[in-house]
């Protein structure tokens, strides 16, 4: 939940920066639209001159002029005059200035604003354009020191928004570094919740494979349990020491600590001394193989450094049979003799990993 909580923070977080910078971005490539406008109204007015008076020859002299008011100024109030002699609303002007912004691939709404002798001229009748348009530079011409014979001339522009987007090399660039880092950030998130969630997955299966071992094995001890509620009543001599039951095979459970040996809950059997010795050897070896030599050893604790004499081998030989004795009412348990190597016990019945295959 918390690593949730601190995507959707960083998702907002990269979300108002970004935004934040393409408005910075807006702004800055408003403000060089502007100028560049600017520029170009300028250069308008110097062509609709051209357009609509063709060229004008003539001479000043600034020493009888009754103020000082430079004669470059004057000469443009007497163009603007005459212009708006020829068109008093100045909608030509209008017109040829939106023409120009197109042929540089500048898209915009347009009006102008005029004052000459008091009166206030508008190409556009909508005030509320004036009021949502930015204003560009402003021209003003005098002939003398009298303000209401005053000419001005100012451009309103409105910039649509993909205007000012086509032309902000900047503002695609934060887009599409802003969509990158924001697309790292959720498909990284993604990419952790899917990792997160194998994990938790995993997770859950060795769980489960746990709890099932875990039955398994308790139902495994129950059975254990049951079976020795079946078994016949120890000795009162060892009634007070603990049991332990092996199991060797179906149906037969070994004691090692007390010699007990029960095939079905029916025959159980003591097996003492050398008997017993013999008989846990059997179970503890590989493929329950015993050399003569090491019943020697083990079982009997004969010396076999000079070799097995005859006397080693008879007693070996008495040792299987007293065992064998013991075991003739358990049908299952078998001892094999191996030439020349030793005995084999068998147990035929099929032992605890056979059957769980």
């Amino acid at each position: 939940m918390k690593q949730k909580i601190y995507m959707i923070l960083s998702c907002v977080s990269l979300t108002c920066l970004f935004s934040w910078w393409l408005w910075s971005a807006f702004h800055i490539q408003l403000n060089k639209l502007c100028s560049e406008s600017s520029l170009i109204f300028a250069e308008v007015m110097q062509k609709e001159k051209i357009l609509r008076m063709g060229r004008r020859f003539g001479n000043y002299d600034p020493m009888s002029s009754p103020n000082k008011i430079s004669g470059t100024e004057k000469e443009e109030w007497c163009d603007q005059d005459f212009l708006f002699y020829k068109d008093s609303t100045r909608a030509f002007l209008d017109s040829l200035f939106r023409a120009t912004l197109l042929e540089h691939k500048i898209q915009a709404n347009t009006a102008l604003c005029c004052i000459r002798e008091g009166c206030v001229i508008k190409t556009s009748s909508n005030d509320a354009f004036y009021e949502e348009a930015l204003p560009l530079e402003q021209f003003v011409y005098r002939i003398d020191e009298n303000p209401d014979r005053t000419i001005m001339l100012q451009a309103y522009i409105k910039f649509p928004f993909g205007t000012v987007w086509r032309h902000s090399y900047l503002m695609w660039g934060i887009l599409v570094l802003g969509l990158l880092l924001l697309g790292g950030v959720i498909g990284g998130y993604r990419f952790w919740c899917k990792k997160m969630r194998k994990i938790a997955e995993q997770e859950l299966q060795q769980q489960q494979q746990h709890e099932l071992k875990r039955q398994e094995l308790l139902q495994k001890q129950e059975e254990l349990q049951e079976k020795e509620k079946r078994l016949p009543t120890p000795d009162p001599l060892i009634h007070s020491k603990t049991i332990s039951w092996v199991e060797l095979a179906e149906d037969l459970i070994f004691d090692k600590e007390h010699g007990d040996l029960c095939y079905k809950n029916e025959v159980n059997i003591r097996l003492v001394e050398n008997s017993l010795r013999l008989f846990y050897l059997f179970v503890q070896v590989e493929e329950h193989k015993l050399t003569y030599e090491k019943i020697c050893i083990d079982v009997l604790a004969r010396s076999t450094k000079d070799g097995l004499s005859k006397t080693d081998r008879d007693a070996v030989a008495n040792a299987i049979r007293h065992l064998r004795k013991h075991l003739e009412q358990i049908p299952v348990i078998q001892i094999e003799t191996i030439k020349g190597v030793g005995y084999q016990m068998i147990i035929y019945a099929p032992t605890i990993d056979e059957k769980s295959h």
